[in-house]
Order: C-alpha cells, then sequence, then structure tokens
C-alpha cells in the first residue's frame, strides 16, 4: 500500500488524451468529476488508454475512477467514489449498478 500511496498520493480520475483536450485539463489538474447524486474532486490522469467510442453516430468518453480510494489510511483523504453511483440495479440479478454511471468532468 505504502508504494501505491508514493506514486499516486491522492484520488484520481483517468480521462482520454481527446476528452482532456476539449475540456482543456492538462495532467496533474485538480478536476470536479459530478453527477446527479454529487460530485468528487480528483486529480486528472490524462492517458492515452482511453479513447473515445462511437455509439449510434455520437461521440461518447470514458472516465476511469478507483472505486476503493477510502477516507482513511496513508493516502490523502478523499470522498467514495460511490458518492456519484446511482442507487439502482437489475430487477433479475438483483446487482447493483455502481460500475457504471454518468458524470460530468469539469474544472473546480
Amino acid at each position: 500500500m505504502l508504494l501505491n500511496v508514493i506514486v499516486q498520493p491522492e484520488k484520481f480520475v483517468e480521462i482520454g488524451e481527446v476528452l482532456a483536450g476539449e475540456l482543456g485539463i492538462a495532467a496533474g489538474e485538480k478536476v470536479r468529476v459530478r453527477s446527479k447524486r454529487g460530485h468528487i474532486d480528483a486529480v486528472a490522469v490524462v492517458t492515452k488508454r482511453l479513447r473515445p467510442l462511437q455509439v449510434d453516430g455520437r461521440t461518447v468518453h470514458q472516465v476511469g475512477i478507483p472505486i476503493h480510494w477510502g477516507f482513511t489510511g496513508v493516502a490523502k483523504k478523499a470522498h467514495l467514489t460511490n458518492t456519484l453511483t446511482p442507487f439502482v440495479g437489475d430487477g433479475n440479478t438483483q446487482t447493483p449498478e455502481f460500475k457504471s454511471f454518468l458524470v460530468n468532468v469539469e474544472k473546480p
């Protein structure tokens, strides 16, 4: 755990280069990730790994946020990612839908 904290001491959101360029966000900048349920503040990690998708003729971007970044431990404290997530689930399996949800990324 300590090595991870040395490499990345703050909660982060991974943003593709294209989306970061569109929003004017540079690597290492503070960003706010907002959903209808709340927001979290994090550090932008700009990456080539996340590329825009084409869905039904529209460009869709994805971001990555670690779910298990907590409010205790040796890392800098941060709000839980579940602050953003909906409390809904699949009616057949009763599995919560905490892994995929809509957000906006912006400069605070």
